[in-house]
């Protein structure tokens, strides 16, 4: 759990106290009140940013009083590296195509006669990553 020093608002962790202190007997778990007698408090979870879009991300941005307890603090934060994002994205994307696609190689063996809807949604599966909003926004194909 990460805790906060009274004194001068330094964050540390409970155990790292109970490290530097090993000649202490701490209880299994550090409520407040044994906090509060070494200068501590109790940094609680806090609510993470809302983003919109793949190149925004929520970010830890230190920690915030609210209520007479700290919290811990986030931004939003918006990549400038577009590319590398719309890259990995791409590649996920790719995977999983490839996926759906070797899961009807069978129609695709020259004993088997394929349907004209089966024929269609696997060219549907290989001109994904030539389809409108590629690779946030599209649509994957339905299997027949």
């Amino acid at each position: 759990m990460e805790i906060r020093k009274k004194t001068d608002g330094s964050l540390t962790t409970d155990t790292a106290l109970k490290a530097a202190n090993t000649n202490t007997s701490w209880p299994k778990v550090l409520d407040a009140t044994t906090l509060d007698g070494w200068d501590y408090e109790i940094v609680y979870a806090g609510t993470p940013a809302t983003t919109s879009g793949p190149y925004q991300t929520s970010v830890r941005d230190g920690v915030e009083q609210k209520d007479g307890k700290w919290y811990e603090k986030y931004k939003v934060e918006t990549s400038t590296d577009t590319a590398t994002i719309d890259n990995n994205v791409a590649k996920d994307k790719r995977n999983e195509r490839n996926i759906l696609l070797e899961a009807t190689d069978y129609y695709a063996l020259s004993d088997v006669t394929m349907s004209s809807d089966m024929a269609t949604y696997r060219q549907a599966l290989r001109d994904l990553p030539t389809a409108s909003g590629w690779p946030h926004t599209h649509t994957v194909p339905t299997k027949p």
